[in-house]
């Protein structure tokens, strides 16, 4: 019998809050503060993403997809919605350190990604940023504001291309 890429229903029920039906979750992906985190239906997370919300929340909707090596930190809470693809190497923060204080201070907001939104490879996403609806984010962009629903960013200070 081959061992499973994925990890099984019954572990998956009892290690997060609350998991919907039918998830692929690699068991090579990394979950922290399990029990802060809920998963709709049908959800898969890829190969070596990371996952932390020891001391915030993550929702992740129905229908959607985290790809490998992405990396979500849910301090200051993380929503996305359904249907929606992160693709690999995305960084969702929702806690940063605050570069204009002269003191070291962390800042959190909460990040939402709406429903039937595409993040392209290696995006950032800053705490207190929200992507509406429909959106597509290009690969290699940063986002640090809200971003309209229907529409295409791409670059460096998210450019909206229509």
């Amino acid at each position: 019998m081959t061992k499973s890429y994925f990890i099984s229903q019954t572990s998956l029920r009892k290690k997060f809050k609350k998991i919907g039906r039918n998830c692929k979750i690699s068991n090579k992906a990394s979950f922290i503060g399990e029990k802060n985190i809920i998963i709709g239906d049908n959800v898969r997370v890829d190969d070596f993403a990371v996952i932390v919300a020891y001391d915030g929340n993550i929702t992740i909707g129905s229908d959607s997809h985290i790809g490998s090596l992405s990396y979500i930190l849910g301090s200051g809470g993380v929503k996305i919605g359904n249907s929606c693809n992160i693709s690999q190497g995305v960084k969702i923060y929702s806690k940063s350190d605050n570069y204009k204080m002269k003191e070291k201070k962390t800042y959190k907001a909460k990040v939402v990604i709406s429903d039937n939104c595409i993040i392209g490879s290696n995006v950032v996403i800053l705490p207190g940023s929200k992507i509406n609806k429909n959106v597509r984010i290009g690969a290699l962009t940063l986002v640090n504001k809200e971003i309209k629903s229907n529409s295409l960013y791409f670059g460096k200070q998210t450019k909206k291309l229509n």
